[in-house]
């Protein structure tokens, strides 16, 4: 029988979540007072908003954690007793912040899950003892085509992004070299929902990222069939193949020329993008991010870990 898991989470990212749901799932959490994600949230019939009082009376299958303090703080204060018995998840969204190879997580209980959304996050921290699996990013691969006619690039950021992390002094640098327009996820209205109606008109996406995960933007400008020219840091350069699917290095100048060569070559953008929409189908899709965790959501609930 196809069990369709009850989860309770927290909407730490709330794009993540969103995917998730497009699964076989029944996704709770706490009621939001963000009006912004309630109207996305309305699209899914499978995420159901709970009040404060009434979590703890939810009969669920499972606790997916997606930060530190609900997984320190929060769980203790609105779980009862039998849901923190739970089999848990603790998906981690970053890589170590403190010190990027000596850095020890914080779930040490072997009875929890720890997942990653790449290989590069999943090395680079000290997992200690804990079991870890990698389920990367999928998008939906019905999705808006490139046509590119706009000769600018796009950088998309997040509005809370740490600015030094996400690279925002690149972007402004290589913008007074190139034409470049800043999307901004949650201003005017923008949204990961609506982003490749936004974005497929641009001849590329720059990720100017100095030290984080490659965001969703990244695997739906892949999807599109659109060129990403993107700093060769954490897990992009084994999502793209440099001068094959993107343009991937450490070196500045060489990036600025290689976005200089698709604005003035549109028929250099489709080819590199093909082939990233290639990957992204072959790696990257909802359908295989969608098994990934149903295939772990087996694991945990219907085999939990017991180390006593």
């Amino acid at each position: 029988m196809n069990q369709r898991y009850k989860i309770f989470t927290w909407p730490v990212n709330q794009q993540y979540l969103l995917e998730l749901a497009k699964g076989d799932f029944e996704i709770y959490i706490e009621e939001t007072k963000d009006e912004n994600f309630r109207r996305q949230l309305s699209n899914h019939t499978n995420i159901f908003e709970t009040k404060l009082a009434e979590i703890k009376n939810l009969q669920l299958d499972c606790i997916l954690f997606q930060d530190e303090k609900g997984y320190t703080t929060t769980q203790f204060e609105i779980l009862s007793d039998e849901q923190q018995e739970l089999p848990k998840v603790y998906l981690e969204h970053h890589p170590p912040k403190q010190h990027p190879t000596n850095a020890k997580h914080f779930v040490e209980n072997e009875e929890v899950h720890l997942v990653h959304v790449n290989h590069y996050n999943a090395i680079m921290w000290d997992n200690n003892k804990v079991p870890v699996t990698v389920i990367e990013n999928g998008v939906a691969t019905d999705t808006t085509v490139f046509t590119g006619e706009k000769a600018k690039g796009a950088v998309v950021l997040e509005n809370d992004a740490d600015n030094r992390a996400a690279g925002t002094d690149i972007f402004l640098l290589v913008k007074e070299a190139l034409p470049l327009d800043l999307l901004e996820i949650g201003k005017d209205g923008l949204t990961y929902q609506n982003l490749p109606e936004k974005l497929h008109s641009y001849r590329f996406l720059f990720c100017p990222d100095r030290y984080a995960s490659p965001g969703f933007a990244v695997y739906q400008a892949m999807m599109l069939g659109m060129p990403v020219v993107g700093l060769a840091t954490t897990a992009l350069p084994a999502i793209l193949s440099n001068e094959v699917s993107g343009f991937v290095n450490a070196d500045l100048n060489y990036l600025i020329s290689k976005m200089q060569d698709l604005l003035n070559d549109p028929q250099l953008a489709v080819q590199i993008g093909a082939a990233a929409r290639q990957t992204a189908l072959k790696f990257f899709s909802s359908t295989r991010f969608l098994s990934d965790w149903k295939q772990l959501l087996n694991l945990a609930v219907k085999a939990p870990i017991r180390t006593n």
